[in-house]
């Protein structure tokens, strides 16, 4: 996935300056932060980087951020990215509660093909990240699949391509670190629309050769969460997410809500609730940006038609026919519902 760079000689000035928004309904007011790659993509936990484009692919200009598939540096392959979202000091992560919040962004997939996962999604990480890295140099990862090995709940926004898209929860038993592999649910709560029957959703109803402004309201208050609502624009319109019928369901489901993780087979009960979810939010999550291919990415856009049209091309096809494939975000808010678009 992420290859580690041997050498760089460089002195660390600052991570790439990523401005966003937060919104009320009287307005929004513009924040500048910066992206930080993960401590993996160094020598060693506090190797500098100085150019983000050079030896990651990785780029920023005001709102915007380009993740780049393939890049060569010093003689060394660096394939994708993995990137925190800092605060305005560059010393620690920005921290988001989605209860009772939406967010927004901007993102074009046109060049994200099968095999390949664009990801925008949260983890509940340390404000100051962990180690000797710190958050400065991307220290204190965690996710529900124990990659790096330590786990945490996740809320994945999305994970996606041109063919392809799921947004899914991940909860934990306990709130925080989770030392041992078991503890978080890996397989969470997802809604894939092309799954469950709307196989032309995605890249039809929504055109994913064009951006795409994908909008995700979670409703509720204090530490509860009812419903993790989709929306999104292009064109100037508002699309409403796909209502599909889960396993032959009678309810018609267009957001994640219990009853549709129940019709999914995904237990309601318990540290799988969108209540421990919700707590978890309260604690704070950091924002992570992701471009990874792998030779399985059939869970996201295949696996025999299930969850996408996509066949199972190998990473290194991928890699080696487009190596240039190109992720790009844009345009992210944060505020109060109905606010941010």
């Amino acid at each position: 996935m992420l290859a580690i760079l041997a050498s760089l000689s460089l002195s660390e000035t600052s991570s790439p300056k990523l401005a966003w928004q937060k919104c009320t309904k009287a307005g929004c007011s513009s924040i500048t932060g910066s992206v930080v790659i993960d401590k993996e993509n160094r020598a060693t936990e506090t190797t500098p980087i100085e150019d983000y484009g050079a030896a990651l692919g990785v780029t920023t200009s005001g709102n915007t951020l380009k993740q780049r598939l393939v890049t060569v540096y010093n003689g060394k392959r660096v394939i994708g990215s993995r990137l925190y979202l800092l605060a305005a000091d560059g010393q620690s992560y920005e921290l988001f509660n989605f209860v009772g919040k939406e967010f927004t962004f901007d993102v074009d997939l046109s060049q994200i093909l099968c095999g390949v996962n664009a990801a925008l999604y949260t983890s509940e990480m340390p404000a100051k990240g962990a180690g000797s890295a710190g958050a400065v140099y991307g220290g204190g990862y965690c996710d529900a699949n124990y990659v790096g090995g330590s786990g945490c709940h996740e809320m994945d926004i999305m994970e996606a391509n041109k063919y392809a898209m799921v947004f899914t929860t991940h909860t934990c038993q306990t709130l925080g670190i989770q030392a041992g592999r078991g503890s978080c649910d890996n397989a969470g709560c997802g809604f894939n629309a092309y799954r469950f029957g709307a196989k032309t959703f995605w890249s039809n109803d929504i055109n994913t050769a064009q951006k795409i402004t994908v909008i995700t309201q979670f409703l509720g208050s204090g530490a509860t969460i009812s419903e993790i609502r989709r929306l999104y624009m292009q064109g100037g319109k508002v699309i409403k997410n796909a209502a599909v019928h889960v396993w032959g369901s009678q309810v018609a489901y267009d957001s994640i809500v219990p009853g549709f993780c129940q019709s999914s087979g995904h237990q309601t009960d318990g540290w799988h609730s969108l209540n421990q979810m919700a707590a978890s939010f309260v604690r704070g999550h950091v924002l992570v940006f992701s471009l990874w291919d792998s030779d399985d990415m059939g869970w996201l856009d295949g696996q025999n038609g299930e969850y996408g049209p996509c066949g199972n091309p190998s990473a290194a096809s991928v890699e080696a026919q487009h190596p240039d494939m190109t992720l790009t975000f844009s345009n992210i808010k944060f505020g109060d519902i109905d606010s941010t678009y």
